[in-house]
C-alpha cells in the first residue's frame, strides 16, 4: 500500500459547479508561472498526483452508494431511505443534485488527467518517465469516461487539456465516446510504457494490466449498448489477457481480511488490479484522512460510546441479494457480520471480533443474524460452540419472516420492517478497517485501499463476454473459477441471470450494480421483482429513464448543447 502520496494542486483551480466555463478555466494564484512550476520533476509529479486524487471525489465519498447502487435489486432502505429520485425513478429529473455532482467531478478528473500531457513536454524528466506518466493519466481519463458513458450515455468529449476558457462542447454519441476510449486504451497498451502490473506494489498507479481490464469492461459495455456482437469477443480476449492463465488462489476471507494490527499488506494482493490508494502509515492526516467505506451497507449498531461502529444506515442488502448466496458459500461470512455482542456502554465492542482473531467466542452474544438458508439445527449447532455465551441470544433471521432486532418484542415482522430498526440486518464487514477504527467512531478513518478493478471481476467480465459471443462452455469455465474459490459446486449451465447472481456474491458493495443492470438490459425486470419501492410497477415508473439525466446546469452552461441533448424520459 505504499504509495502515491496525494498532494493538493495549488496552481490549477478546480470547479465547484457543473458549468463548462467554470471547470475549464485556469487561474494561477502563485507568483511562479504554471510552466515554471510544472517543469520541475517535483512540480510535474504533483500534476500526476492530482489526476489520481480526483478519483477520490467519486470513489471515496459518501455519495458513492447513491451514484452507483440506488435504483437496483441489491440494496434497500434501512433507518435512512435511499434517494427517492434515484431509487424510485418517477420523480428523477435533470436537477438531481447527486448526478450534477458526479457529472462535474468526472470532468474535473478528465481535465486534471489531460493537464499531465499538456505540461509533460516542458518537464525536466526522462522521456521514459514522461511517457509513463502521460499514459497513466490517459487511463485515468478513460476511467472517468467509462463512468460518464455508463451513467449518461453520450457526453461532451474532451480530448485535450484546455488552458483557456471554453464555453461549450457538443454532446458526442455513445458510439463516439466508446470509440475514443477503445482507441486510447489500445494505444496505451501498444506503447507499453506502463508497468506490467502494480497490484503488488500498492495498486494505485495505472498499469498495462489495469488498462487491459478497463478495455475488457469497455468492450463489454459497448457491445451491449451499441449492439456490436464482435465487441464481445474482443472483450473476452482482453479479459483473458488480464487473467493470463491465472486462478483465484487467495482465500476470499484472506483477500478481504481486516487486520487488527495495522498490516495493510493484504491490499497489495495480485487480484487487486487497480486501486484508489490509501496508506495510514504515510497519511498527512493520520486521523480523519481516510474514507467512509467501512460505514457502507450497515445499519445503526451502536454509538461510539457503546462500542459500535459508524454507519450510513442505508443501502442494506435486500433479501434477494442475500438469497443469491448459496449454503456453503464462504463469501457470506466474509461479507457480513452475523454476531453482535451487547453494544451499550462499551462493555464489549464491535471491533472485539477482530481483536480476538475473527471470532466472538467467549463473548456474550446479544444478536445472531442467521443466513436465510440456516435451519433450526444450524442455529442450535452455532449455539453449542459457546453455549454459555449464546444461550440468551436474540435470533434475528435474514429471511422473509424475522423479529424486532431492537427490543425483541412483539411477534413476527417482515424483513423490510426489521431493517428499519436499529440493529436491523447483518452489518457488512467486508470493508472494515479494524486497525484505525478500533478506537474511533468515525466515517473518515478507513485507510484500506478502494479497489476499482479486481481479478475476480475480470473473470466475470470474461464469462459475460464469452456468453454473448456464443461460447457458452468457456463462459461456464470462467464463471466456475469464481465459484470454485467460493467453495461451491460447479454450475452446469450459464446465462445472464447466473452471471448477475454471481456478481452479487463476489462483488457485494463494489462496482456499480446500476451499471450491471443497465448494461445487461435487466434494469426494469430486476427492479420490478426486487426493488420494494417500485415492485410490480417498474416499467411504469422507469419508462424511458434507462440512463441518468444529464444535469440541466451542464446543458445551460454549454453553448453547444440544448434541451434536445437531454436523455429520453426527462
Amino acid at each position: 500500500m505504499k504509495k502515491i502520496i496525494y498532494k493538493i494542486m495549488i496552481l490549477i483551480c478546480s470547479a465547484t459547479i457543473v458549468g463548462c466555463e467554470d471547470f475549464l478555466t485556469t487561474e494561477n494564484k502563485s507568483s511562479v508561472s504554471d510552466k515554471e512550476h510544472f517543469s520541475t520533476e517535483a512540480g510535474f509529479e504533483t500534476l500526476v498526483a492530482n489526476a489520481y486524487e480526483k478519483l477520490r471525489a467519486v470513489y471515496a465519498v459518501s455519495s458513492y452508494t447513491t451514484y452507483f447502487q440506488a435504483g437496483t435489486d441489491m440494496y434497500g432502505d434501512a433507518r435512512v431511505k435511499i434517494n427517492d429520485e434515484l431509487h424510485e425513478y418517477e420523480t428523477l429529473n435533470p436537477e438531481n443534485s447527486s448526478m450534477k455532482t458526479l457529472y462535474a467531478d468526472c470532468y474535473k478528473g478528465i481535465r486534471a488527467a489531460y493537464a499531465v500531457k499538456y505540461y509533460a513536454d516542458d518537464a525536466n524528466i526522462s522521456d521514459a518517465l514522461r511517457r509513463k506518466r502521460v499514459d497513466e493519466a490517459r487511463v485515468v481519463a478513460v476511467q472517468f469516461y467509462y463512468i460518464l458513458v455508463n451513467t449518461f450515455g453520450g457526453v461532451p468529449l474532451m480530448k485535450e487539456y484546455v488552458a483557456d476558457i471554453e464555453t461549450g462542447y457538443p454532446r458526442a454519441t455513445a458510439t463516439e465516446v466508446y470509440a475514443y476510449m477503445i482507441e486510447e486504451l489500445e494505444d496505451i497498451i501498444a506503447i507499453g510504457a506502463l508497468e506490467a502490473s502494480t497490484a503488488t506494489k500498492g495498486g494505485g498507479r495505472a498499469s498495462i494490466e489495469a488498462a487491459r481490464a478497463l478495455l475488457a469492461q469497455t468492450y463489454l459495455a459497448a457491445g451491449w449498448d451499441l449492439d456490436k456482437s464482435d465487441y464481445f469477443l474482443k472483450a473476452a480476449q482482453a479479459a483473458d489477457a488480464v487473467i493470463a492463465g491465472r486462478s483465484l488462489t487467495t482465500r476470499f476471507a484472506d483477500l478481504w481480511n481486516s487486520d487488527y494490527n495495522g498490516d495493510y499488506s493484504g491490499d497489495d494482493n495480485e487480484e487487486f488490479l487497480w486501486d484508489v490508494e490509501y496508506d495510514h502509515a504515510t497519511a498527512s492526516s493520520p486521523q480523519g484522512g481516510g474514507h467512509c467505506w467501512s460505514t457502507f451497507y450497515v445499519n445503526y449498531i451502536g454509538a461510539g460510546n457503546d462500542g459500535g461502529k459508524s454507519s450510513r444506515s442505508a443501502f442494506i442488502a435486500t433479501l434477494h441479494a442475500l438469497k443469491c448466496f448459496e449454503k456453503g458459500d464462504v463469501r457470506y461470512d466474509a461479507t457480513f457480520m452475523k454476531e453482535l455482542p451487547e453494544l451499550t456502554n462499551a462493555q464489549y465492542s464491535y471491533w472485539d471480533f477482530y481483536k480476538n482473531g475473527g471470532s466472538f467466542t467467549g463473548t456474550p452474544i446479544k444478536r445472531y443474524y442467521p443466513a436465510w438458508y440456516e435451519t433450526e439445527e444450524d442455529i442450535e449447532a452455532w449455539k453449542s460452540i459457546d453455549p454459555e455465551n449464546r444461550m440468551d441470544t436474540w435470533i434475528i433471521p435474514m429471511a422473509e419472516i424475522s423479529r424486532d432486532p431492537q427490543n425483541y418484542t412483539g411477534g413476527d415482522i417482515t424483513y423490510e420492517q426489521m431493517v428499519a430498526y436499529n440493529y436491523g440486518g447483518s452489518p457488512c464487514r467486508k470493508f472494515d478497517d479494524s486497525y484505525t477504527l478500533k478506537n474511533l467512531y468515525s466515517d473518515k478513518d478507513d485507510y484500506r485501499d478502494i479497489h476499482i478493478i479486481t481479478l475476480s471481476e475480470i473473470f466475470l467480465v470474461a464469462a459475460e463476454a464469452y456468453l454473448k459471443a456464443g461460447d457458452n462452455q468457456t463462459a461456464l469455465t470462467r464463471l466456475n473459477e469464481v465459484r470454485r474459490r467460493a467453495e461451491l459446486a460447479d454450475a452446469t449451465s450459464v446465462d445472464i441471470d447466473a452471471i448477475l447472481k454471481e456478481r452479487v456474491c463476489e462483488l457485494f458493495g463494489q462496482g456499480s450494480r446500476w451499471f450491471d443492470l443497465r448494461r445487461t438490459q435487466k434494469l426494469v425486470e430486476y427492479n420490478n421483482l426486487y426493488n420494494k419501492r417500485i415492485e410490480g410497477r417498474a416499467q411504469q415508473v422507469i419508462g424511458q429513464k434507462l440512463l441518468r439525466p444529464i444535469p440541466q446546469g451542464a446543458i445551460d452552461a454549454n453553448d453547444q448543447m440544448s434541451s434536445a441533448d437531454q436523455n429520453p424520459g426527462y
